[in-house]
């Protein structure tokens, strides 16, 4: 009679390998399906190159997309705002330059004088502004007017001392002495320090280059004009048909020079002062003062 062996038990050690091994498959199992359901779901995010060789999700580009729109918007926004500014300043060169040609000087030599206060009324009637090129001595005698040309708003400018040609234009360093004495005057009575100036008859033909070289060291700027209204001359309103006259020369030379008209504080010249005014108001003219940041008239 036959006798069966006996099976032997499986060992702690076999069980537990056999239960790791179904652990580690059934992981498999879920990483896959998990695989698989990310696979099938809208928006899955896909691997890209970015520039810098660095793999990233496509999704993540979308924020880098929107900021790159956005700063081209901005650099187009910013490109027509210099574009629409550029066109506004030219617009603003252009009507500056339109109120030019329509805009005249009035300058007054020689004074203050007994007559200035009557021409200052004048002026502050009518709304105009004229520029006053004063003679040293004179603004001693006449301080009060002076000082009424700075409260009424006119620019104050300097003819020097002694307005003899011969004495003015002397030595290189002549005009300017009478400048700076007739410069300290006018501070003194009024505490302005003007720079702008007119030489007795003109800087041309008799102001050197030497002269003007010196002048301009010491900062003075001098003015002549482009109307001489020949009031000296005539003493009468005839010289007011004179200014017309070379105004209207003017405008057919379409110069872009300042209109600058040559005055004197005389008698004759403020009695016909009002109908000058009203002729060159009635042809569309407005007035202003000369200033120190204008160019000049060399004539």
């Amino acid at each position: 009679m036959r006798q069966d062996s006996k099976k032997a038990a499986p060992s702690a050690a076999y069980l537990l390998t056999k239960t790791a091994c179904f652990a580690i498959l059934c992981l498999i199992l879920l990483y896959v399906w998990d695989l698989s359901k990310s696979a099938g779901t809208p928006g899955k995010k896909e691997l890209t190159m970015s520039e810098n060789s660095q793999m990233r999700h496509e999704g993540d580009s979308i924020p880098l997309k929107k900021a790159t729109h956005g700063k081209l918007l901005d650099h187009l926004s910013t490109k027509q705002e210099i574009a629409e500014r550029k066109k506004e300043k030219e617009k603003k060169k252009e009507a500056a330059e339109k109120k030019q040609e329509k805009t005249v000087y009035l300058t007054f030599d020689d004074g203050p004088s007994a007559v200035t206060q009557t021409l200052l009324d004048i002026l502050d009637e009518h709304d105009v502004k004229a520029s006053f090129f004063m003679l040293e001595p004179n603004m001693k005698i006449h301080r009060k007017a002076v000082l009424n040309m700075k409260q009424e708003g006119h620019a104050l400018g300097l003819h020097g001392v002694t307005h003899n040609q011969k004495l003015f234009y002397k030595g290189a360093n002549s005009p300017n002495l009478e400048m700076k004495q007739a410069q300290k005057t006018l501070k003194s009575i009024t505490g302005v320090k003007t720079r702008l100036i007119r030489t007795p008859y003109g800087s041309k033909p008799s102001l050197t280059d030497a002269q003007k070289e010196k002048l301009k060291k010491n900062g003075f700027i001098y003015w002549d004009w482009n109307i001489d209204s020949l009031d000296w001359k005539y003493r009468n309103q005839r010289y007011v048909p004179e200014v017309m006259n070379q105004l209207n020369m003017i405008k057919n030379r379409h110069t872009k020079q300042p209109i600058v008209i040559l005055l004197h504080d005389i008698p004759s010249t403020v009695h016909s002062l009002p109908l000058l005014i009203t002729n060159l108001k009635n042809m569309g003219y407005s007035f202003a003062t000369l200033d120190e940041s204008m160019t000049p008239v060399h004539e």
